[in-house]
């Protein structure tokens, strides 16, 4: 593992400073890289990921992508990105969330009163 890797639990983690528009090139990115987006299955992970996030240069409003999306090919429930449902899991959602069937993507805010929350939104930023 090099350097810049994290070590955190079973998985370890890297945080690319560079903000990200758009789900999919998120994911490609990380994919790239060798890894994936971040899945919480805890509050300690969830807590851990808002901490790197926190240590970027740019931290933005939005935070970070998460690997979890809607499936509307499944009634429109939350999947995490290794086929785990997400109904009957820890999720850590903002007050209200998820609230717009058309928002497919998920986002940990970093910079918000909800830091640390999610929240569904589009795929894109942009």
């Amino acid at each position: 593992m090099s350097a810049d890797w994290v070590l955190h639990g079973n998985s370890c983690y890297k945080v690319i400073d560079t903000p990200t528009a758009n789900w999919s090139d998120a994911r490609t990115t990380c994919k790239n890289l060798g890894g994936d987006l971040p899945i919480m299955r805890s509050q300690g992970e969830n807590n851990f990921t808002l901490e790197l996030i926190k240590k970027q240069k740019t931290v933005t409003f939005y935070g970070a992508w998460l690997g979890l999306y809607r499936d509307s090919s499944a009634g429109d429930a939350f999947y995490w990105i290794d086929g785990t449902p997400l109904a009957g899991q820890f999720s850590a959602w903002a007050s209200g969330e998820p609230n717009h069937v058309q928002k497919k993507c998920v986002h940990m805010y970093a910079a918000s009163d909800n830091i640390g929350k999610w929240n569904d939104k589009e795929c894109s930023l942009s």
